[in-house]
């Protein structure tokens, strides 16, 4: 039906307040009315037709159909095991890693000295030591080059605030007098990441070698006030 006067039909005139209808056909000679009409009768049959077979009560009309099923019955009908009992089980990491932890685990029970982690305050790379602290914050370690266990490059180096793990010793050094850390590496014994000035050195030589293929001889190390060394003036006289 539609209405004559509105803009999608030609303007009629009509008395007072009163409006023109008249019915429009579709081009099959079907009537607008009885289409919509019959839509709505199969929507209609749809919704009850899957409202029979959702399980529920009469209740559920009312709560919502996203909440009257309980996850339990879901995952019972799935036969799956919850995702949180998966990650609590072993960690929250995967089986194969969780091993790898145990593992660790029981290499580090071998030694007289306790196991425990901290972070990196700093690191000289000229002097090839630096400075953790255990993550209580309650104790500082000497580490040298040596003592990395795990790296990725030759030329071993340390991340400042990088979260390690390492062996707190009762050795004293004479000169920081500070005790030793000794076989550090990454938590649960992963590898450490490497401080981000010798990745940057490594980078800027060319292609960035794989793993234990870096030759620290080979590349060039800005050491000092490096911008008044004549290669790097640019052919500018010093001043």
């Amino acid at each position: 039906w539609l209405k004559l006067g509105s803009k999608c039909g030609s303007p009629v005139a009509s008395a007072g307040k009163m409006a023109t209808y008249v019915k429009v056909a579709d081009p099959h000679g079907r009537a607008n009315v009885r289409t919509m009409g019959l839509g709505h009768l199969l929507l209609a049959l749809t919704a009850v037709t899957v409202w029979n077979f959702l399980p529920g009560s009469p209740e559920t009309f009312v709560e919502g159909i996203a909440t009257h099923v309980a996850r339990d019955v879901n995952v019972a009908r799935w036969n799956a095991k919850p995702a949180f009992e998966i990650r609590s089980r072993y960690e929250g990491v995967s089986r194969s890693r969780y091993l790898r932890r145990l593992r660790h685990r029981r290499w580090c029970a071998q030694f007289e000295y306790p196991r425990t982690f901290g972070y990196v305050l700093k690191w000289n790379d000229t002097a090839g030591e630096g400075i953790v602290i255990d993550q209580e914050q309650t104790q500082k370690y000497l580490v040298i080059r040596d003592e990395i266990g795990k790296a990725y490059h030759n030329h071993a180096t340390l991340q400042t605030t990088e979260f390690v793990e390492f062996f707190k010793t009762d050795e004293m050094d004479e000169v920081s007098g500070l005790p030793l850390a000794k076989n550090v590496t990454g938590p649960h014994g992963t590898y450490t990441k490497g401080s981000y000035e010798y990745r940057e050195i490594m980078l800027r030589a060319g292609n960035f070698p794989k793993r234990w293929q870096d030759n620290f001889e080979d590349y060039e190390v800005k050491v000092g006030e490096w911008w008044t060394q004549p290669k790097w003036r640019c052919g500018y006289p010093a001043k």
